[in-house]
């Protein structure tokens, strides 16, 4: 029970302290604004003959990959932000304190689950005062909220891997580029085009995320099979590479 205190007191202190940065605040609130405007007014009005069932304008093909690629890029602020604790030193007085690494582990899994969801519902919130009809209801709403939550696990996991290798903040940046743009490219939107984009976004996790978005919110087929297929292989994904990140960061930085 005082492992559970201890958590919950740390996820606390991480929501306060992404609150008060006001880089954070941009990164999440606004990123994700700015990018559903952008392509709304670049690409709202387009249409194509290729687009799944349930799209009417580029904008809508691009929304569930949006959603999930906002979550995405939170892997690079993880690592970023563990980089500047262990050049600031904050690590090592963690490590003084009575607090242990799972603990403080699992406070960062929890806290950036919990905003990769916000993040995916402000898109969908200014997706809607754009003109966007979400099918599915509430369920389809509750539905979502497990992928996105997994995503974002993920994406801490990818983080923790990052700030193992990485040295400083720079190379932390430049390492993250390596599977943002892959995700970007062929796990939000390049998927559907031929069946070499497919298979390659079959490796990329937001990939499911996205499929599973459209299923929800362009079909409304809340019973599809695709939903749950894509849930499981999405949570064996975050299981291995959160699992990884956890065991590295845990090995290399509280020995």
């Amino acid at each position: 029970m005082s492992s559970i205190r201890t958590m919950g007191a740390l996820v606390a202190v991480e929501g306060k302290k992404l609150y008060r940065d006001i880089m954070n605040l941009i990164v999440m609130i606004l990123m994700p604004v700015g990018l559903t405007l952008i392509i709304y007014l670049a690409l709202g009005n387009v249409a194509n003959d290729y687009y799944p069932p349930g799209v009417e304008s580029h904008f809508e093909f691009l929304l569930p990959g949006l959603m999930g690629y906002s979550i995405i890029y939170m892997g690079m602020m993880v690592a970023l932000g563990l980089v500047d604790y262990r050049e600031a030193g904050l690590l090592k007085r963690i490590q003084a304190t009575p607090v242990s690494p799972v603990a403080y582990l699992g406070s960062q899994i929890i806290a950036y689950a919990v905003i990769a969801v916000v993040q995916a519902f402000i898109v969908l919130l200014v997706a809607r005062l754009l003109g966007f009809v979400p099918q599915g209801g509430l369920l389809g709403l509750l539905l979502a909220i497990p992928s996105l939550a997994l995503l974002g696990i993920t994406a801490v996991g990818l983080g923790l891997i990052t700030a193992t290798v990485a040295k400083n903040s720079g190379a932390a940046g430049g390492l993250a580029v390596i599977y943002i743009l892959p995700m970007m490219m062929f796990g939000a939107w390049l998927a559907v085009f031929n069946e070499a984009t497919l298979t390659i976004a079959r490796f990329m996790p937001n990939h499911y995320v996205t499929d599973t978005l459209y299923l929800i919110f362009h079909t409304g087929n809340l019973s599809d099979p695709g939903i749950w297929q894509n849930f499981l292989i999405l949570a064996g994904i975050t299981l291995v590479v959160t699992g990884i990140g956890i065991l590295l960061f845990k090995r290399t930085e509280f020995g």
